[in-house]
């Protein structure tokens, strides 16, 4: 049987890049197989990851929070990376739908960069120089409101400021794709109303299962479906854990009440790196427990990866 290709709509290796310690890994060689992390060059080809979005994170800890970067710092963390990931000759950059297509024939690791959270934007403009730099995918928010929407931990009841509504007209005309992955549902109730294209949920999970603020409800899910979207299912623990338990099994039940719903459109957003190692976390452990868990459960390909590649191929 031939191996399985996987699109992950969310995967922090940016992160790992610059905050190992908050993960509980090592940084190590990506060459070198490592099982006390998410994954690393072994891992992703013996999965048959093919492509990823990575996010450059553009907030700090300082003080003992999160703060965002300025807009500066955010070219150096990207030049920063992208150095770093150059010194494997495993990865290949993808900025538009003709790379995304000959990906398929190359034996390297497609990446498309994204950026998890606007904060750092001065104007709405902004998002030109970050096109010029082979930003693709564009997170509104992360967990702190910014002047163009409202994050998940909002305390307000408005989506969009005036600011957010000329960001968004400007990325309706662009080879992008939008995700609300950390937007409050006043923002995603606004994207509904004034952005015309597809949008994605890069790594949430479903609230009909764990009640948690990143899962979505059933109107969501349907709003995603009836807009061509994708919903990243993600193996983010808090979004799956019950009774403070973490399994692969929590993470399958969500999605065989999602493919209920909205099958074409289900994607994988795994979020490795964007959470803490833990070795108990069965079947989510890394990259290659996952993998047994695909051949396992036999994992449709319309979720690992057909559905997300449509949908890129079509935006960017």
């Amino acid at each position: 049987m031939p191996k399985k290709k996987i699109f992950d709509l969310h995967l922090d290796l940016e992160v790992y890049f610059r905050y190992p310690e908050f993960l509980n890994m090592k940084f190590k060689n990506l060459d070198v197989v490592d099982f006390k992390r998410h994954g690393d060059l072994p891992q992703f080809k013996r999965a048959g990851l093919k492509i990823a979005i990575v996010n450059i994170f553009p907030f700090e800890y300082v003080n003992n929070q999160w703060l965002p970067i300025k807009f500066n710092k955010f070219f150096q963390r990207l030049d920063n990376f992208l150095k770093w990931i150059s010194k494997f000759n495993a990865f290949r950059l993808i900025k538009n739908n003709k790379e995304l297509r000959n990906i398929l024939e190359s034996n390297k690791i497609g990446i498309i960069l994204g950026v998890e959270g606007l904060n750092f934007l001065n104007q709405p403009d902004d998002i030109y120089k970050l096109i010029d730099r082979g930003i693709r995918v564009f997170g509104l928010n992360w967990n702190i409101d910014s002047k163009f929407s409202t994050s998940l931990k909002t305390t307000s009841k408005n989506g969009l400021t005036k600011d957010g509504l000329r960001l968004i007209k400007i990325l309706e005309k662009l080879p992008v794709v939008v995700d609300l992955a950390h937007s409050s549902v006043y923002t995603f109730k606004d994207i509904v109303k004034y952005y015309k294209k597809p949008f994605i949920f890069s790594h949430n999970g479903i609230k009909r299962e764990v009640d948690f603020e990143q899962n979505l409800d059933d109107e969501i899910l349907k709003t995603v479906k009836e807009r061509g979207g994708i919903i990243g299912l993600t193996f983010l623990p808090y979004a799956i854990q019950k009774k403070d338990k973490v399994s692969f099994l929590y993470w399958y039940r969500q999605f065989l009440y999602a493919r209920k719903l909205c099958k074409d459109n289900l994607g994988l957003g795994t979020d490795f790196f964007g959470f803490k190692f833990n070795n108990n976390y069965k079947g989510l452990i890394n990259y290659c427990d996952f993998y047994k868990k695909i051949i396992t459960y036999r994992l449709p390909n319309y979720l690992l990866f057909d559905n997300a590649f449509r949908l890129f191929i079509e935006l960017i």
